[in-house]
């Protein structure tokens, strides 16, 4: 699979009537950074059933490090593109857990989503199994598909930039770089990203905080 951006988007139906899509978000990122639109992988997915099979299956492919999923939701739930049937926590939460069975190279999850990625959604599938995901993402609050996303374009052409060594300094280079460019936007959408550190007595990590993000 050619992929030099590591990065799979998965996205539910947003609308109806209307063909909107991240798509193009990924297209402008990959093609700034690697002179081609088709440097990442997308899928679709419209319910509980297809979001597991598609996310475990990714995890398993050495080429994918990142799964970002764009999809309506809320502070417990997930939507694909029919809105009556909820992909709850739980059912998210069981994804996840086979995706650590699977041992493949997933090193993070990014929730384009409202009101999903609350701390204590994030840390529960963090710490969800045998730790594989290095660092887990989402916004907290109700947001504008618009301002979302430019910090999503922001955020994941900062860390296709970066060089660094491992996937924790990295995360934590991007969330410092992002919180300095793109404060307001941060807050105004409750963007959060948490990071595990084993070597650490308490391995959960805020890294969009204020406090963390000063030079």
């Amino acid at each position: 699979m050619k992929n030099k951006t590591k990065i799979a988007v998965v996205e539910g139906k947003w609308f109806e009537n209307k063909n909107i899509s991240v798509r193009s978000l990924f297209d402008l990122v990959s093609d700034i950074n690697f002179d081609s639109p088709h440097e990442y992988h997308y899928e679709m997915f419209n319910n509980g059933a297809a979001l597991k099979e598609i996310m475990v299956r990714l995890a398993s492919t050495d080429n994918i490090h990142h799964i970002y999923i764009a999809a309506h939701g809320n502070d417990g739930a997930l939507f694909g593109s029919n809105e009556n049937e909820e992909i709850s926590l739980a059912k998210v939460r069981n994804a996840i857990k086979d995706i650590n069975d699977c041992h493949g190279k997933l090193n993070s999850i990014y929730f384009g989503s409202c009101s999903f990625g609350n701390s204590s959604n994030l840390e529960s599938l963090l710490l969800n199994g045998d730790i594989q995901l290095r660092w887990i993402a989402g916004y907290t609050k109700n947001v504008d598909f618009v301002k979302s996303s430019v910090l999503d374009a922001l955020f994941w052409h900062t860390y296709i930039e970066d060089d660094s060594s491992t996937p924790l300094q990295k995360i934590q280079r991007v969330c410092k770089s992002i919180r300095r460019d793109a404060s307001g936007l941060i807050d105004e959408l409750g963007f959060k990203v948490l990071a595990f550190d084993g070597r650490s007595s308490t391995p959960i990590m805020e890294l969009t905080q204020k406090e963390n993000s000063e030079e």
